[in-house]
């Protein structure tokens, strides 16, 4: 499941972090992803030190999972950049898979390969599982199915995060296709044909039977969050417990 640490400081859907994960430990979830949106300053959005995360995370039992949300402004080594700014809490905190979610203008799209290579040289020195996020259409990086089989073939190594809830139906083989790179699948439903909804499964119209068999990378219910997205209204214990019982998965894979 998807943390609920959203604007800590604003008085959005934050919850301290030993409540999260002992509320996802008891309910059976074994992997809890947290999204900084800050490079280096993962320790102010959470509240916690890093050190101290960690611990968490091995007390209860559960996997640390980090998305980067990186907004590239056309400078070369982008992702290098806010990859070094959080490693020293990625080694406190103990994360294993980290992905970095590119956001930014069209301008853009020429840097991704070689930035990305450049933090996966960098990842792998750190010995991290690490990927990379498509986006929803109506982005304006890494959307058509082309343009990130074209990336995986370019960067041999990298990762990929695919998010269900971004993929219109008519993509859906093209990105199952790409199974052998996924690092982790973000799971949450939207009303096909518009995309990017973050809703609890079951309110809209995705196929979750296309999951079947995907067990060997954690599923990441990515539920609610930010108003964009489902808002935080939507997030609740009980909608993230029913969801994943919808989503019936094998014990050890949500």
């Amino acid at each position: 499941m998807l943390g609920r640490f959203f604007g800590r400081h604003t008085g959005g859907n934050w919850r301290p972090p030993a409540q999260e994960l002992a509320f996802a430990a008891q309910s059976g979830f074994d992997t809890v992803q947290i999204r900084s949106d800050r490079p280096g300053e993962l320790e102010d959005e959470l509240g916690i030190a890093a050190q101290e995360l960690g611990a968490l995370y091995d007390e209860l039992g559960v996997e640390p999972v980090l998305e980067l949300l990186v907004r590239h402004e056309c400078e070369r080594g982008t992702f290098a950049r806010a990859l070094r700014a959080s490693l020293p809490a990625i080694e406190a905190a103990g994360f294993l898979r980290v992905h970095v979610h590119p956001v930014g203008p069209a301008e853009a799209a020429p840097f991704l390969r070689d930035d990305l290579a450049e933090a996966l040289a960098l990842a792998g020195e750190a010995e991290l599982i690490f990927g990379v996020e498509h986006n929803a259409p109506g982005h304006r990086l890494l959307v058509d199915p082309a343009e990130i089989e074209a990336l995986l073939e370019a960067v041999p190594g990298l990762g990929f995060v695919w998010d269900v809830n971004h993929t219109p139906a008519e993509h859906v083989e093209r990105f199952l296709a790409l199974r052998e790179r996924f690092t982790l699948v973000h799971v949450s439903d939207t009303p096909l044909p518009e995309t990017n909804h973050h809703l609890p499964l079951g309110r809209g119209s995705v196929d979750f039977s296309v999951l079947a068999g995907i067990d060997d990378v954690p599923l990441i219910l990515e539920i609610g969050g930010l108003p964009h997205s489902g808002g935080p209204g939507l997030d609740t214990d009980d909608a993230l417990l029913d969801s994943r019982a919808r989503l019936a998965v094998p014990a050890g894979h949500a």
